[in-house]
């Protein structure tokens, strides 16, 4: 007698943990979810021919393909061999298989090798976009043939990625636009049909990198100052303010790099590895060489902490090592001691968005002056080609003292907008 299986239901699924070795949670009906010892979950599907041959099909990965729709696959499968077809046209292989170089999948991968020449991208960034396609693009779109794609499908899928994360199908979205570039130009298709999804409704997550309102600049201030935790995290974390550079540019940092007499700081386009230390040969996030001027604040902060750091080469070495860095969660952490909620309130790098806020509201300095201080990359390939080479030096030192000047007083004053700051002689002589 046959063994009853009962159906899984979606919490068994969400739920189910890996183990030592790869296990099974059966489905029934030849469906399995296959549970890796690594923590991925494969749906599966087992059956056999006329002459009990038996084949398995990958149905996708979980989250990306529910439960609902593992079994929607399933009875398209089960449909299809009960029709009369044969195996290699229900597997798609042979004759009636796709041809691969036509395959969404094949195409998103030749651009992104391609696209990261062009760059160029650093290994693991290339790694971490492919892998995004990989979990949330190929299991449901990959196979296609991207000259049978349409905006309906793309809809479908961006709108599917966006319910697990917003940021996600954003990004998605937008390497969808340059694959379907990128066959255009190699002759596969004749229309971008991702180019209509760019007015989709895709909002992006109102909490992603969160930065606090800037009224609440001095609140931080405050609570960096009185936080238990190590004292050069603290040093770490105010300095942050000041200087407002990437997390890795900061905790990757050698005191080779900074000049306190002249106050300047280069971060170099690539470090020296440290080994046993991944990503420790990051540098400037734009892979070239970025400048930052130091305050006379800054300069202060950076002599407490070598007077903390001692002999060691590294600027912030870590409190468990002095031979590594700190964490790249110490500074979340430290967020989150101090009260603040990182996801909803503000993270580290909202500490960029902070200053990118006020030196724009305050009107004092050149957006470009203020772009290449924030180390962004100049998205206008004409505008890009001239001033990437302009390092707006001069007014650099004057934004980043008159930025640490504007700490230092609403902290000790109380909160006044960027543009009061400005403008407060002005109104004085008007009253």
């Amino acid at each position: 007698m046959a063994k009853t299986i009962k159906p899984l239901n979606p919490s068994q699924v969400d739920k189910a943990k890996p183990k030592d070795k790869d296990y099974n949670l059966f489905d029934g009906d030849g469906m399995y979810l296959l549970v890796r010892h690594s923590g991925t979950k494969v749906w599966m599907l087992r059956f056999k021919d006329d002459f009990d041959k038996v084949y398995k099909v990958k149905l996708g990965s979980y989250p990306e393909v529910t439960l609902s729709m593992a079994r929607e696959k399933r009875a398209e499968y089960k449909r299809s061999i009960a029709e009369g077809k044969e195996i290699d046209e229900v597997l798609g292989r042979g004759e009636y298989g796709v041809k691969l170089e036509n395959s969404l999948e094949f195409i998103a991968r030749a651009w992104l090798d391609q696209y990261a020449k062009r760059k160029p991208l650093e290994e693991h960034t290339k790694h971490k976009r492919i892998r995004k396609l990989e979990n949330h693009l190929f299991p449901l779109l990959g196979r296609y043939p991207i000259n049978d794609i349409r905006p309906k499908d793309l809809r479908k899928v961006l709108n599917h990625v966006y319910e697990k994360s917003a940021d996600n199908a954003q990004r998605i979205r937008a390497d969808l636009i340059l694959i379907f570039s990128h066959a255009v130009q190699y002759g596969y298709i004749e229309v971008n049909h991702a180019r209509e999804m760019e007015s989709l409704d895709l909002s992006a997550p109102k909490n992603h990198r969160p930065a606090l309102p800037l009224p609440r600049l001095p609140e931080l201030i405050r609570r960096i100052r009185s936080d238990t935790g190590y004292e050069l995290t603290k040093l770490c974390l105010e300095l942050s303010l000041h200087i407002f550079i990437r997390s890795s540019e900061l905790r990757f940092a050698r005191w080779s790099e900074i000049d306190l007499a002249k106050k300047l700081w280069t971060l170099p386009a690539k470090r020296n590895h440290v080994n046993g230390i991944k990503h420790s040969d990051r540098g400037a996030k734009m892979r070239e060489r970025h400048i930052v001027p130091l305050s006379d604040q800054a300069v202060v902060l950076l002599r407490k902490v070598k007077k903390l750091g001692g002999s060691s080469e590294l600027v912030f070495p870590s409190s468990y090592n002095g031979a590594a860095f700190l964490s790249e969660n110490t500074f979340n952490t430290a967020l989150r001691r101090m009260g603040y909620d990182t996801q909803k309130e503000i993270c580290f790098h909202g500490f960029r968005a902070m200053a990118r806020s006020a030196l724009g509201e305050c009107g004092l300095f050149q957006r470009d002056a203020i772009e290449k201080q924030m180390s962004h990359q100049e998205r206008n390939d004409v505008v890009g080609a001239y001033t990437h080479v302009a390092e707006y030096l001069h007014e650099r030192k004057r934004m980043m003292q008159w930025w640490s000047q504007y700490l230092v007083d609403i902290e000790t004053k109380g909160y006044m907008s960027p543009y009061s700051y400005v403008n407060q002689d002005i109104e004085i002589m008007k009253t």
